[in-house]
């Protein structure tokens, strides 16, 4: 913390009081009329912590909560804790689920629960939602502000809620989960040590700051290098000094270079702050983008498939020190960076040329990627020639085996284990000669740390 402290260089300034809101606490009490979210495979595999807890509570033989009310527990299924670890989306709905008395079970039947990242459940269970999460740390940091010996209570709480900008119900606030209040205080405290001279208010979604100046300003800037804002840069959060708004110039944003330098200095004079937020019980606070540039990431080599080509759905670009980036379908095609001790961010396959990974491979002079919708299109509509076009991808890579046993060997895969192979050996030979530039830029992209590119931010985890 201190570090950091040193970093912004604080300069004397005439502080003012936050301005204050008042919210409709009408709406509140109106009742949620919307169904409750389906616990499907897709639902499931889109986070690896959900990925955690479904096989979790699948061994453990922990209930899972039903669209209809109450609960059901499944019977263990080691083939469906494969596909779920594999991120198999097809093979998840082909096994299905079964009851713990032997009756089968529509995948359509499980609620998306609180601990699923549902919502609330009432008020015996504990919200985890993102929005909820990110919502209620604006909350925790304006208590804190208000009464730096606050103990966060719901009195407290309630009262800072009419202070900050944010797009969810004070409700669901008071009801997150322990774990995420215990995350909230600890992250309040942190930054209130850091930057208690000066005031703020707190934005999450809000109309005020997040969309009506930072998201309208990014659309201005409209580089197409950043089709996702959140890789520009990945705040859930804004700290704004109100009295010195207007010493930026964010109407009239002429490109990304523009932008950012805006946001540079006004997180160098402590104006403007935008926070990432990761659950922690133990705080660290660093600066992204700041002054320290991301290390670069060392090429080895790739791998088409760890295992057997055929009999793994993904494929891997290897760098040193344990690095390394896995691509499958999951069940968007995307790549995850993982290092030997910790994982390091994302980057996303949707969209083809004009999704992530695609605009990287541009980047470095390789043609990108289709979408992944062309190839499930091509699959069903000509599959012969979707396979001749695969088997010469097969060839390129360095594959031995004739085109009968190459079909062979997919003739019983799932389409959704074929797409990921095909876009991930296509991805790989495409690069060729250029691996070293595609991870380092891929790496910063995860990260949301592109040199000249990404933005600013704090980083509490």
């Amino acid at each position: 913390m201190r570090q950091f402290i040193k970093q912004l260089r604080p300069r004397n300034e005439l502080y003012t009081l936050p301005i204050e809101k008042v919210q409709d606490f009408l709406q509140e009490g109106k009742q949620n009329f919307l169904q409750e979210g389906k616990l499907t495979p897709a639902e499931v595999l889109k986070y690896d912590s959900r990925i955690d807890l479904f096989i979790q509570k699948l061994k453990a033989s922990d209930p899972f909560e039903l669209t209809d009310g109450g609960t059901v527990t499944l019977k263990y299924n080691s083939e469906l804790e494969k596909a779920v670890k594999s991120a198999d989306a097809d093979k998840m709905k082909s096994i299905g689920l079964t009851t713990h008395d032997g009756k089968k079970i529509s995948w359509g039947k499980l609620k998306k629960s609180t601990e699923f990242g549902g919502g609330t459940s009432g008020s015996g269970g504990g919200a985890s939602g993102t929005k909820t999460a990110e919502s209620g740390q604006c909350v925790y940091l304006q208590a804190i502000w208000n009464n730096p010996k606050t103990d966060f209570n719901d009195g407290e709480l309630s009262s800072a809620y009419a202070q900050v900008y944010v797009d969810e119900t004070l409700d669901k606030i008071l009801n997150l989960t322990d774990e995420w209040k215990l995350s909230s205080k600890l992250i309040a405290q942190a930054l209130y040590r850091g930057l208690s001279k000066r005031n703020y208010t707190f934005h999450r979604g809000s109309e005020k700051f997040v969309k009506g100046v930072i998201e309208t300003a990014f659309k201005k800037a409209g580089d197409p290098f950043f089709p996702d804002i959140n890789k520009w840069n990945p705040a859930d959060i804004w700290m704004v000094d109100d009295a010195s708004l207007s010493k930026y110039d964010f109407d009239n944003v002429e490109g990304l270079p523009y932008f950012n330098e805006l946001l540079l200095r006004a997180f160098q004079a402590r104006d403007i702050i935008g926070v990432s937020l990761k659950k922690t019980s133990k705080v660290k606070i660093q600066s992204i983008n700041y002054r320290k540039p991301l290390p670069e990431p060392k090429f080895s080599q790739v791998t088409y498939g760890k295992r057997d080509y055929f009999k793994s759905k993904d494929v891997y670009i290897l760098g040193a020190n344990g690095l390394q980036i896995q691509f499958r379908t999951f069940p968007a095609f995307q790549g995850e960076i993982i290092g030997r001790t910790a994982k390091h961010g994302k980057i996303s396959g949707d969209g083809g040329p004009t999704g992530p990974i695609g605009v990287v491979m541009k980047q470095v002079g390789a043609k990108p990627i289709p979408a992944r919708k062309e190839v499930t299109a091509m699959i069903r509509r000509e599959r012969d020639k979707f396979f001749k076009l695969f088997y010469a991808e097969y060839i390129r890579s360095g594959g031995k085996v004739s085109e009968k046993d190459f079909i062979k060997n997919y003739e019983k895969k799932d389409t959704g284990h074929i797409e990921s192979k095909y876009l991930g050996t296509l991805m790989l030979n495409n690069i060729k000669g250029r691996e070293q530039k595609f991870l380092s830029l891929a790496f910063a992209y995860a990260k949301s740390s592109v040199k000249g590119k990404s933005s600013v931010h704090l980083k509490a985890f």
